[in-house]
Order: C-alpha cells, then structure tokens, then sequence
C-alpha cells in the first residue's frame, strides 16, 4: 500500500530518526505524536522506506575501540587488471563496512575493523596480498572534530554526535554484553513494541536493555540509538572526500573551522607520512557538484594543499557487525 506523507512531516521523521530514537516500550507511538500522527501511519512509512532502500535501519551505534576493537582507514593502490579480485577480496572481509572507488593511484578507500584478539595491520597486510594491490595506506584516527552528523534535510537545527573523546579505553564486557551488542546492532524490529521483542530473544526484560543501553552511552560504548538512511535517497549524489594538508599549528583551528559546515558530516585528523602528507580529512556530501564549493573554503581557510578524492563508485556500505569470528 502506497502511503501519503506530507513533505514536511517526512523530513521531520527523517530528523527525528537521526537524532534519536526514543528509549522506551512504544517508541513509534512517541514518534508519532511528535508528529501528529497516528503510530500505525509511522510504522507503514517506514516499511515502505525500508524496502525502498531508504532507510537502512534503526538501531545501536556503538563505539568499536570502547569495546576492544581495533579500526582504521586504508587506501590501496589497485592497478587497473586487479580492480574486480581487489573488489571481490576486501569486500568479502567481515570487518569492512565501508569501501569505495575513488579517482586516485590509491583508489580503493576501506575501513577495516577488527575484534579483540585480531591483529589489525596484520589483516590489511593479508588484504593486500590477496587483492593485487601494490601498496597501502594506514591512516587511524589521532582525533575527531566532527562524526556522524544528521543529514539537514530541511534547515532544521543541525545535529551533532559528541566526538566521545577521551572515551575510547576499554571497560570490562561479559558475554551478555556482546550478546546484547550483537543483538541491538541489527535492524530493530518495525513493530509497535520492538524492544520487547529483542528481550524475549534472550530471557530479558525491556527495562534491563533501556538500563544498558543508557549504561554503554556513558561509558562511551555506545553513541547513540538512530536510523540510518542512504544518503544517494536523501538526494546527495555527490559525495567527495577531501585530504587536506594543514599545518601542524593550525590543525585545532582548522578542523574546528571544518566541522561548522553542514555539508561536512565527518573531520578528522589522521596518520600522516612524508610521501602523504595530508593530515585532516572531512567527507563532503553535495547535491550538486561541489568542487566549486571546496575551492572556495580552501581560500577561505588559506589552504593551498588539499586533494579532493570523489567516489566513482560505492564497492560496499553495511553496518559494521561488531565481535563477528572470521571465517
């Protein structure tokens, strides 16, 4: 059944989804009434955008290093013969979320996470070797200015997530805590009660994973609980990643400068090497083309060095599994 939804009321849910999911037993009930909705028009909105591929899912975002996970960056540089086994090779790795072709010698940008007791640079090595790429680039995260911002769909007030800084040590998990992780990271049911759903799945009650998912928010495991949608279906078809060289007096000023842009949804400062010397990088996402854009802000901010790095094509794009067991 094909439902109606007036424009502006459709971009508010989409906000509202990005933001924040409500933490409570009927949280579509809560949803609608944001809206002035009825529940049941919420919940037949959202499952049409579901099968459309819109929205990808509601669910947990965790913070992977807080839960002994190792992550990073990698660019490989793939030559033309290798391109389709490179593609085949990283993709079929469970710790890649994210790989995209990009218009540059090292064009295959990944990120590879690991689980505790997995050794990261060792899996990128094994990557390499196997894809036919001539060399790699390991660019970690020294520091975060900007992550996961919600997509301004209609000039409402931006929304930011906390950088979680400081908050990346590891704290005690049992097994019932990554059961929960494994549980809460997947597609949250699109049924009037959801949570109660996944606590029968394992003997619990709602209000103990409230109680734990508000726990893992502030231990930093967690950065918030939110749907997630496809950017190409919110209308950003154009989406370029951009390296810039920042000198090391200004990183600070820079990425906070950065950051202020709506366009911009993640900066941040990264590993960088003589023969790479950019240090800060922000993910740009335009409805038009943007290059125009970029060049203005470089002579704004007085940075004659960046590399624009657009993506030809999106190779891979799931939600991270965290405490998968690699084949």
């Amino acid at each position: 059944m094909e439902v109606n939804f007036t424009p502006f009321d459709e971009k508010k849910l989409i906000y509202l989804l990005q933001k924040g999911f409500p933490l409570t037993s009927r949280p579509f009930d809560e949803i609608a009434k944001h809206l002035q909705t009825e529940e049941k028009l919420v919940l037949e909105v959202l499952r049409s955008w579901q099968k459309n591929g819109k929205l990808r899912q509601i669910s947990a975002i965790f913070n992977p290093p807080a839960l002994g996970h190792s992550s990073s960056l990698f660019a490989f540089k793939v030559p033309e013969k290798n391109l389709k086994k490179a593609e085949s090779v990283i993709n079929a790795h469970p710790g890649v979320s994210h790989n995209y072709l990009r218009n540059h010698t090292y064009n295959f940008w990944f990120t590879l996470v690991v689980p505790p007791g997995m050794d990261l640079l060792k899996e990128a090595e094994y990557l390499l070797k196997e894809s036919g790429a001539e060399d790699f680039l390991y660019l970690p995260i020294i520091k975060v200015f900007k992550i996961a911002a919600v997509f301004d769909v209609e000039s409402l007030n931006n929304f930011e997530e906390n950088p979680l800084e400081n908050k990346d040590e590891i704290f005690p998990f049992s097994e019932l805590d990554k059961n929960l992780v494994k549980l809460l990271q997947e597609p949250l049911p699109l049924v009037p009660e959801p949570f109660k759903v996944l606590a029968e799945k394992l003997g619990l009650k709602e209000e103990f994973i409230f109680e734990w998912l508000n726990n893992m928010k502030e231990k930093g495991a967690l950065r918030r609980f939110a749907g997630l949608f496809r950017h190409v279906k919110l209308g950003y078809k154009r989406n370029i990643m951009v390296a810039w060289l920042v000198p090391e007096e200004r990183i600070v000023e820079v990425g906070q400068k950065l950051s202020k842009y709506t366009f911009i949804t993640h900066c941040y400062l990264r590993r960088s090497y003589p023969h790479w010397p950019y240090n800060i990088y922000t993910m740009c996402h335009f409805k038009e083309e943007g290059f125009e854009t970029i060049k203005n802000i470089s002579q704004e901010l007085s940075l004659s060095e960046f590399l624009p790095l657009e993506t030809l094509r999106e190779l891979k794009k799931i939600r991270l599994k965290l405490f998968y067991t690699k084949n």
